[in-house]
């Protein structure tokens, strides 16, 4: 079931997937651990993501696509966060 309502409007929307929800941290240099909730297009399903981003110099987020390693503590912070949002 695709998560997307006739309330909600997407974080962003791509070719692969529509990004309704983000919970990131910041992990040092630029770069941010995020947990998503995306609506995959090809399979018609929701999922969770684990993403890395690195801060442009203008603010914005490029999506790095590597795993994502963080110190248990920095997940620990990031799950709750996504647990408090909604999105686990």
């Amino acid at each position: 079931m695709v998560y997307k309502t006739e309330t909600r409007i997407p974080i962003r929307d791509t070719n692969y997937c529509t990004l309704w929800q983000q919970v990131t941290t910041s992990m040092g240099d630029g770069a941010v651990a995020a947990i998503e909730l995306i609506s995959v297009k090809e399979l018609n399903r929701d999922e969770v993501r684990f993403a890395y981003y690195k801060e442009n110099p203008d603010g914005t987020l490029k999506f790095i696509p590597r795993p994502l390693d963080l110190p248990a503590a920095e997940l620990h912070i990031l799950l709750e966060k996504a647990r408090n949002e909604g999105i686990i």
